[in-house]
């Protein structure tokens, strides 16, 4: 199926496998971050049309493509267009679904997709999950939205088939507490599906800050924050993910996950076009990870040895 993904089971070797390309991919994605527009193929429309090449977001002077590459059809940028491309590929429209974001473009297309789609936003620390609340949103309206904090899910254990997230981890004060929470609600054989700024180059997860034992903010590297549609201040970036993302995975219960990587300009999937170095270079990457169908605790060593 067009365009195609390929799965890696490691950073490292989804790093080697990219390691003589990406001398061609930045010359590619600097012609593409010169122009305003590009003729492209959308995923989601299935059909060519114009992506706008500026989504809003920057390094200095250089235009971040991860966030632009804007189908002007149907206003999906680069990286939702990857997840909703591998989410119709991974669930059937009977799946028992969660998406963490309500008032989105790509919200919008996966509650018309799925017709058992759970649809939430964060709204504030301490709101109890599950709660509904009324959110401002870009348009200036006024909308009723479910709140989830993913570090507390309102799910029960084990009632979705998939659970998916847009750039929401790195924003999530304890990541490992989150996936965690993904893991309980997934029913054997679910899906965690998502995205999220991930450095393969970069040996270890950066900590930029945490929050102390009365939720105040303790910053270790200098602020970062991340544009959000409902808040036009931004949103605190807690860490940078770096190669050693796979231990937090398997930490949180997951023994099966998978980064899939698909680089393709014409479907307008390139990489971030950072250009100060490799540790900060993202490529279009989307992350699987499977609750597994049986989970063995302190197998025996006539288990192992078979």
């Amino acid at each position: 199926m067009y365009p195609r993904t390929v799965w890696f089971e490691t950073a490292a070797d989804l790093a080697a496998a990219a390691a003589g390309s990406l001398d061609v991919m930045r010359a590619v994605d600097a012609r593409m971050a010169s122009q305003q527009s590009a003729q492209g193929y959308c995923v989601h429309c299935e059909d060519t049309v114009q992506l706008k090449v500026d989504g809003g977001a920057l390094f200095g002077d250089d235009v971040n493509l991860r966030e632009g590459l804007v189908c002007q059809r149907c206003g999906l940028n680069s990286r939702s267009r990857l997840l909703y491309m591998e989410a119709r590929r991974c669930f059937g429209q009977e799946a028992r679904m969660a998406l963490l974001e309500a008032f989105s473009p790509l919200a919008g297309y996966a509650g018309a997709a799925w017709r058992e789609m759970r649809l939430s936003e964060f709204h504030s620390p301490g709101t109890r999950s599950g709660s509904v609340h009324t959110f401002e949103c870009p348009d200036g309206v006024l909308r009723d939205a479910v709140h989830q904090d993913m570090q507390a899910l309102s799910y029960a254990d084990s009632t979705l088939d998939g659970i998916m997230h847009n750039d929401v981890l790195e924003h999530v004060p304890d990541p490992l507490a989150g996936m965690r929470e993904c893991h309980r609600v997934l029913v054997p054989g679910g899906t965690a599906l998502f995205t999220m700024p991930w450095f393969p180059w970069l040996e270890e997860t950066l900590v930029r800050g945490r929050l102390d034992e009365e939720g105040r903010l303790e910053e270790h590297l200098p602020t970062e924050l991340h544009g959000d549609g409902l808040r036009p201040e931004g949103i605190y970036t807690f860490q940078n993910f770096g190669a050693d993302f796979g231990g937090l995975l398997a930490r949180a219960g997951f023994r099966v996950y998978a980064f899939g990587v698909c680089y393709d300009p014409y479907a307008g999937f390139t990489t971030n076009n950072y250009r100060y170095g490799d540790e900060f270079l993202m490529l279009p990457v989307v992350v699987r990870a499977v609750r597994e169908r049986i989970e063995m605790v302190n197998p025996s060593p006539e288990s192992i040895m078979e």
